[in-house]
């Protein structure tokens, strides 16, 4: 941020949460390092937020999404923070250490309920269901024999026996399915990507501080002015970082581009291409 159009309020007001936001750190134990990794912000930030230097800051907009997300991962009200930054709420004092705790707890049972562990299964369920309809289709004869075999035990059919004429009709569409099936298989192939890559198109409609990791490398960090568009391509992830969510859109694999999130919201998204491939065929 330039120094000249820094308001001295600003930087009393972020003075103060940052010692705040430093002596509860400490009181956890927990390093910047940690934070970084749980948060997704540089560490070089996060030690401007807790010195209450406002010169190695990006934008108001953006550093108010920083301490959010600070203060939320130590457990304290982020939002309350953020908005006593910005001046639209009162200094809130510190919470004891059972509400930290509790807050932690909450949001540690919150974020493990998103392991992707989760989504393979899922994934597994959907991949089973589809099998079972597909050998439907193809033979459902199988199906309606299996129920309508007879309860007498012991009775069995000849192997030489022909089939029932009831039988008739399914076997007819059995037949005639495939035939019809393939306008709709070959218009899936056409829309299947051609290797198992992740391509992203970014529109940026504000400006918005981004960070772009391309297969564990860090690609381009800085701020976009709106209009600009970017195309990224990655083998295995992606990872996006943005600093205003509302003002980038995303379209994954040519899809129709959707918003990262809200305006002045600080999001991350993370596209795996093995994950892609999958949901794709």
């Amino acid at each position: 941020m330039n120094p000249l159009e820094i308001e001295p309020d600003l930087t009393q007001k972020l003075t103060k949460i940052g010692a705040q936001l430093r002596e509860t750190r400490q009181q956890r134990h927990i390093s910047l390092e940690e934070i970084s990794a749980k948060t997704m912000i540089p560490i070089r930030l996060l030690s401007a937020i807790e010195e209450g230097r406002m010169d190695c800051l990006p934008e108001v907009i953006y550093t108010k999404g920083f301490i959010r997300r600070f203060a939320d991962t130590l457990g304290l009200n982020g939002a309350n923070l953020a908005d006593i930054f910005s001046g639209q709420a009162s200094v809130e004092q510190p919470q004891d250490d059972s509400n930290i705790k509790k807050r932690q707890q909450k949001g540690g049972r919150l974020r493990g309920g998103l392991r992707p562990v989760h989504l393979y299964l899922l994934y597994i369920v959907l991949i089973l269901s589809a099998g079972v309809g597909l050998s439907y289709l193809t033979n459902p004869s199988a199906f309606t024999s299996a129920s309508d075999s007879p309860s007498t035990p012991g009775a069995t059919v000849p192997p030489s026996q022909p089939s029932q004429p009831k039988y008739s009709a399914p076997f007819s569409q059995a037949q005639t399915a495939p035939k019809s099936a393939k306008p709709v298989a070959s218009a899936i192939q056409a829309s299947t990507p051609k290797s198992n890559t992740v391509r992203v198109d970014l529109s940026i409609k504000e400006a918005s501080w981004l960070k772009i990791v391309v297969d564990g490398k860090v690609s381009y960090e800085g701020t976009l002015s709106p209009g600009v568009n970017k195309t990224i391509v990655a083998k295995k992830q992606l990872i996006i970082q943005a600093g205003n969510a509302g003002g980038v859109m995303v379209a994954v694999n040519q899809k129709p581009a959707k918003p990262m999130g809200e305006s002045g919201a600080v999001e991350e998204l993370t596209l795996e291409a093995a994950s892609l491939s999958g949901k794709s065929t």
